[in-house]
């Protein structure tokens, strides 16, 4: 099976061309604010120095985010016309679930986070259970804990220490295991969690915490072994917070738009379904 992997949802963008057994080819790169032209770049290098066609691939895999709202978009859009203009399978997977499987070899609990601005983070806690195939293969199938959130890293902090006790503790028996964090988080958010969680934390580095698309392939197949894939027409982002539009109040009356008093910002009717797809 020949899958096609986009990820797009930060500055750091990463694409692989795999099966389930080889890599094909795979790039990282550093974007900056250029996501829809390098994109359809790297893709098309991909398939030439794969020395493969678009026609042989069976599914496209993409990160559905949350993270930058125009770089999210950018990898979705692509991947939903891909996979309905070709008649290939579709697979969105979460960017935290992309970022946690990473680091599936740690027998701990796991949060991985996503810079949100507002000195806010996106942020999702996992656990990860060794497995065996019946070839004998070592797999970790993932267990999210809880919601995908968006907090401030102290109230993070807070969450993960309340939550962890019903998660993992066992009265009596042991207490909650560190959390390993990872993801892309400013020095700020990175200071603030250490701050309050103290030796009930552990850090992977930007560099290791670095997302890889065969890793969303591989989540990716997971997902099409349990019978889960999506539609391309109805696929969305997911945003854990809405994007900040804002209108000229001149032209309101001429685009339909409404006020959104709680935001702080108005949207029109082409915006709400930018919002939704």
């Amino acid at each position: 099976m020949l899958l096609l992997a986009l990820d797009t949802s930060t500055n750091q963008s990463t694409i692989a061309l795999c099966s389930e057994h080889e890599i094909y080819g795979e790039y990282s790169w550093y974007s900056a604010n250029n996501h829809s032209v390098e994109l359809l770049r790297n893709v098309q290098r991909l398939f030439v120095e794969s020395q493969m066609t678009m026609q042989q691939l069976d599914v496209v895999a993409v990160a559905t985010g949350p993270g930058s709202f125009n770089g999210v978009r950018v990898a979705l859009t692509t991947a939903k016309t891909f996979s309905f203009s070709l008649k290939k399978r579709l697979v969105g997977v979460s960017t935290l679930d992309c970022i946690a499987a990473q680091q599936q070899h740690w027998q701990g609990p796991i949060c991985a986070v996503l810079e949100a601005g507002r000195s806010e983070l996106y942020a999702a806690c996992y656990l990860f259970e060794r497995q065996e195939s019946s070839h004998g293969d070592v797999l970790y199938r993932m267990r999210q804990l809880g919601d995908y959130l968006l907090l401030s890293p102290q109230h993070l902090a807070t969450y993960v220490q309340e939550q962890g006790n019903s998660w993992l503790g066992v009265p009596g028996v042991r207490g909650v295991p560190p959390f390993l964090f990872c993801g892309e988080m400013s020095p700020a958010s990175y200071q603030a969690l250490r701050t309050h969680m103290g030796e009930r934390s552990l850090f992977v580095g930007r560099v290791q915490s670095t997302r890889r698309a065969s890793v969303l392939a591989m989540l990716a197949l997971q997902r099409l072994e349990d019978g889960k894939e999506d539609d391309p027409l109805l696929l969305e982002p997911l945003y854990l917070r809405r994007p900040s539009i804002t209108t000229s109040t001149r032209k309101q009356p001429l685009l339909g738009g409404t006020s959104l008093q709680s935001s702080g910002y108005t949207t029109t009717e082409r915006e709400e379904g930018a919002l939704r797809h």
